[in-house]
């Protein structure tokens, strides 16, 4: 772990599900309140932004997931739901809220693991209560699923936030009825080396949902 100083920049990588509109607003937040500690953001998988906290190589990172190792800690940032994406025109669109069962009638568009853990991992283990419910094409960005989508490949399921933040057209989004996982963004860090920089971001983070 890096000495580390308020006024240099923080590490932050960032994993699959965790880029949202909620952390625009809080990058904006941060440059706001705090300009002299800029944040350099690092796009990485799941399993390499643990192994980078874990040796060093980042001072915090953004995922869906709680800290799975004793050196790392976490704080819970903002929460999401899953939601399913359709064409405007499918017969989905008459629910307020999608059933599971209903969702499962049609071809679905997965996440591919492991590059899309843990959204993958959350999306599959549902998908197992419907025998019908199977993926017919799996991608690793939402912009590749509007794509398949509008081409009629099927329907898919992400994080409501994220499938609201596309606004594109002939394409809609209704919520997932039911009992939903647990979909929580935490912002990771090494135990040891506490950087009261990161932790100001992190109370911002946290403030930013209230």
């Amino acid at each position: 772990m890096r000495a580390c100083t308020d006024a240099s920049p923080l590490r932050i990588a960032v994993s699959f599900g965790a880029v949202s509109p909620r952390l625009a607003a809080l990058l904006a937040r941060q440059r706001a309140e705090e300009p002299q500690t800029p944040v350099r953001l690092h796009e990485v998988a799941l399993a390499e932004q643990l192994n980078g906290l874990t040796y060093g190589w980042y001072d915090g990172g953004l995922a869906l997931t709680e800290a799975p190792a004793s050196t790392l800690r976490a704080h819970a940032l903002w929460r999401d739901e899953l939601a399913v994406a359709m064409p405007a025109q499918s017969p989905l669109r008459r629910f307020d809220a999608v059933p599971l069962e209903e969702a499962a009638r049609y071809p679905l568009i997965g996440w591919q693991a492991p590059a899309c853990e843990p959204v993958s991992a959350l999306i599959d283990a549902l998908l197992l209560t419907q025998r019908s419910g199977t993926s017919c094409v799996q991608v690793q960005s939402y912009e590749l699923m509007v794509v398949l989508i509008l081409a009629g490949y099927g329907i898919g399921i992400g994080l409501q936030s994220r499938l609201a933040w596309l606004r594109v057209p002939h394409i809609i989004s209704r919520p997932l009825a039911g009992c939903q996982p647990d979909i929580t963004t935490y912002l990771l860090q090494p135990r040891c080396g506490v950087m009261a920089a990161l932790d100001r971001f992190a109370k911002r983070g946290r403030e930013l949902c209230r």
